[in-house]
């Protein structure tokens, strides 16, 4: 089966990002394709050199904060929605990341949120 969504997952803790590929290989079925990125400059990187339907965004990331990594991440991907977990993003985070574009935040380890988000960024009309 081709997927039908290719998933770009920016995650600096090897443990959450086997949590979310396994999540994804159970409700996905075949039908997103995570690609990994252990850090914000690798996700750059990939998203510079190919195009995704949503990126999955680390807010707590060893080498910047919140908000950069949303700017850099809707600069690089205007047209990428975003979903990220809200512990770490402030009012002014939060208002920034609506100005780059289409984005959700999510409970961080609450699956059931989690794929209900994704799905609705990924198979949902614009």
């Amino acid at each position: 089966m081709i997927p039908e969504a290719e998933v770009l997952l920016i995650e600096d803790e090897e443990t959450d990002r086997l949590l979310v590929q396994e999540l994804v290989a159970i409700k996905g079925r075949g039908r997103v394709r995570v690609t990994e990125a252990p850090d914000l400059a690798t996700g750059l990187a990939l998203l510079g050199s190919r195009s995704f339907n949503l990126v999955l965004l680390d807010t707590k990331l060893r080498e910047a904060s919140a908000l950069s990594a949303l700017r850099a991440v809707g600069e690089c991907a205007p047209d990428t929605p975003i979903l990220t977990h809200p512990a770490f993003l402030t009012v002014e985070t939060r208002q920034a990341a609506r100005q780059c574009g289409p984005w959700d935040v999510v409970e961080r380890g609450a699956l059931n949120p989690m794929w209900a988000a994704m799905s609705n960024l990924l198979f949902q009309p614009s």
